[in-house]
């Protein structure tokens, strides 16, 4: 099922499998026929999944999510005598809520093995649905989630204006986005929720988003650039905040409506008979409940 929704074609499906396409072919027509439904259209174009498919589908990745887990659990306790848990982080809380709550778990559970993934919002929720993830930190709101999951909503996170330590404009007290048309930038990707984010913030007091230098959603691009350059960027204040006690970058002084979303913890529901999820989720739950960010 999964190989075939993935290559929508049943020669290269089989070839991933080390079948026959008759081989395959005949397994999913037996597939086909204990499920009562057909699971796949055949077109001249390959293959699609009909709405049953797309049913059987998650349940498939679901499944084998959970049956990798439970050799890998097995492996670590086994092996290494740990006990595992695995998060997808956002960057906009790979430098906020995950070092703390990685912190926090391994003072209470020294035998604890973390994996930390760091990607798109809509690869990591992919990855909470097929169970490849226990808990998933980041913006919330960004799509629906997928079935069976929840949300802790841990805080907002405004958006702020950065720049080069000791650029000029730095110790201005009464700096207003009118003064910062003329600068270079570097602005999100069009289509991006951060720019559009922006653009709101500058619409609100009548004015146009400033002509971008460079268009990125590379944090390290934008860090790389503005700190060889007078160059301005955008970014959520958690994270502005981390890069300025380094020494990478200064905050202006400007006041910004503009809001990147709450920032939250996305899990799936059956995932929090784990003793790691469990301990995970109440400190999180104790985060939210207390402020922290």
């Amino acid at each position: 099922m999964i190989a075939l929704d993935d290559e929508r074609n049943l020669g290269r499906a089989a070839d991933r499998l080390h079948m026959s396409q008759p081989a395959a072919s005949k397994a999913l027509t037996q597939l086909e026929e204990q499920v009562g439904y057909p699971l796949f259209e055949r077109t001249s174009h390959g293959t699609r999944p009909t709405a049953a498919g797309t049913v059987m589908i998650l349940h498939a990745r679901h499944t084998l999510g959970s049956a990798a887990r439970v050799a890998a659990e097995l492996q670590a306790a086994q092996e290494r005598g740990t006990t595992l848990i695995r998060l997808g982080t956002l960057p906009s809380a790979a430098v906020t809520v995950a070092p703390r709550l990685v912190a926090a778990l391994c003072q209470r559970m020294p035998a604890l093995e973390v994996t930390l993934v760091e990607s798109v919002l809509d690869e990591l929720l992919d990855k909470l649905a097929a169970d490849e993830l226990d808990i998933v930190l980041g913006r919330l709101g960004g799509r629906p989630l997928p079935a069976d999951c929840e949300a802790i909503r841990l805080y907002d996170e405004p958006i702020c204006v950065v720049s080069a330590p000791g650029h000029a404009l730095t110790s201005r007290r009464d700096l207003r986005l009118q003064e910062l048309l003329d600068c270079s930038w570097v602005l999100p990707l069009p289509g991006t929720m951060m720019r559009e984010r922006l653009e709101r913030a500058f619409e609100e007091v009548g004015l146009a988003l400033p002509r971008a230098r460079m268009h990125t959603n590379s944090l390290l691009a934008t860090l790389a650039h503005i700190g060889h350059s007078d160059w301005l960027a955008t970014m959520p204040i958690a994270i502005a905040d981390y890069y300025h006690h380094q020494g990478a970058l200064d905050i202006l002084p400007i006041r910004m409506t503009a809001h990147f979303g709450a920032i939250g913890a996305m899990y799936r529901q059956h995932g929090t008979r784990m003793p790691a999820v469990q301990a995970a989720l109440e400190w999180l739950t104790q985060a939210s409940e207390g402020g922290q960010q």
